[in-house]
């Protein structure tokens, strides 16, 4: 092997190690359970984000490995050997919050009952309104989002945070 590389390898790792003392971050295990350093518990605890539904959401992407964001939160995952996954948080840039802004309450709302696989249909009794309110809002979710179907508008609304757990869905649709 090329020492040079080996060097760079090695270096990786002390570098990977030294972040672990200084960063927030979450391991997971294959099995679904999870770690938390101190530095990450402080973070969410923080931004008064709930532990669970953090969890529950970031569960949901570490299977895709996603960089996503949740809140002012940016999220990088790197899998590990064995399916585990390891989880660094940082604080949102200001490039990534004007992002999250482009969206209304209401488009961000429409949107997020998308993601918990509402139809058009349930969106509109849900939210008290048309189903033509919802296509049009749905119309300009595409046109903000750039893309041209709820399948893609719903991943971006995974990986941009904008929704709440899809937990949420069983207990939303009953009230």
């Amino acid at each position: 092997m090329d020492h040079g590389i080996t060097a760079k390898i090695k270096g990786s790792f002390n570098s990977l190690e030294k972040a672990f003392d200084r960063k927030p971050f979450i391991f997971i295990d294959e099995g679904g359970n999870y770690w938390l350093n101190d530095h990450a518990n402080d973070f969410i605890s923080d931004r008064k984000i709930s532990l669970k539904d953090f969890m529950e959401w970031l569960m949901i992407g570490s299977s895709h490995l996603q960089n996503l964001s949740y809140g002012d939160v940016t999220i990088h995952m790197m899998r590990l050997p064995g399916n585990n996954v390891i989880v660094f948080l940082e604080r949102m840039t200001a490039c990534q919050k004007v992002a999250k802004t482009m969206l209304t309450p209401r488009e961000r709302e429409v949107l997020g009952l998308i993601v918990k696989g509402f139809s058009n249909k349930e969106i509109a009794q849900f939210m008290k309104i048309t189903p033509g309110t919802v296509n049009s809002h749905l119309d300009k979710i595409y046109g903000k989002l750039g893309c041209s179907n709820r399948v893609a508008a719903g991943f971006l609304g995974l990986k941009n945070g904008l929704f709440l757990p899809a937990r949420a869905r069983v207990s939303e649709a009953k009230t």
